[in-house]
């Protein structure tokens, strides 16, 4: 990947010197070095939560509430460098910037035990549905996937027939479980940041989809974002 990177860099400075790319050709390149710097950080920081979930298991195995919230985590970066290329993509600089934050500010999260205000033995299967639909959200999204808001086509069939935004609010939960199983105040901050990022990442992508005819006879029929009667 970083090879990659690179190669598409210098290519992009030699072009410039020998004046023989056209603005599109240009353009093209940039946004392949703005792909690549992505998929780099979510290679990046799946490895960091591979390392520290094993870390924090080796310690103490009991903790499966640790365990899933890293799983979680490492598919959400996994799936991201499997992706492929939305057709419009948000590149608003504060859209970028919150949602770089949003998605990559999880590795600021503790591992540690914490304050457990709900039992991991209640909260670990609870999580596990959470992580469960979060998966069954990403299989009926396919590798339309991103980190930036973006138009990856009008999705309806599987959990998006539940809620429009089914994978954001399978994190939501399984992020709030996890503050409760493993409370400090250092996660409580962190989530609460992330929480109001994806907020306006979801905002900022259906002000992408709203343009599609498709998605506002979708909106009609699946009224809620995140969670049935509440938002």
């Amino acid at each position: 990947m970083f090879a990659l990177l690179m190669s598409k860099s210098e290519a992009l400075s030699r072009a410039n010197r020998d004046g023989v790319l056209s603005e599109a050709r240009k353009r093209e390149i940039l946004t392949d070095l703005r792909e690549g710097f992505f998929r780099t950080c979510a290679l990046a920081c799946a490895g960091l939560f591979v390392f520290r979930g094993v870390h924090q298991l080796l310690e103490d195995p009991t903790r499966l509430n640790t365990a899933l919230v890293a799983i979680s985590e490492i598919l959400t970066f996994t799936w991201l460098l499997l992706s492929r290329r939305p057709v419009t993509r948000d590149w608003n600089p504060l859209a970028v910037i919150v949602s770089v934050t949003a998605s990559f500010g999880v590795a600021l999260i503790s591992l540690k035990p914490g304050i457990a205000l709900v039992p991991v033995y209640i909260a670990a299967p609870l999580q596990l549905i959470a992580l469960l639909f979060v998966i069954w959200g990403k299989i009926s999204l396919g590798r339309s996937f991103a980190i930036l808001p973006a138009n990856r086509g009008v999705m309806t069939g599987g959990a998006y027939r539940l809620v429009r935004h089914p994978i954001y609010a399978g994190y939501l939960a399984g992020h709030v479980l996890y503050l409760l199983s493993a409370f400090s105040f250092h996660n409580l901050a962190v989530y609460a940041v992330i929480t109001y990022m994806q907020l306006y990442r979801i905002l900022r992508e259906e002000a992408l989809l709203v343009a599609e005819p498709e998605y506002r006879a979708y909106m009609e029929r699946v009224r809620y974002r995140l969670f049935y009667r509440i938002f």
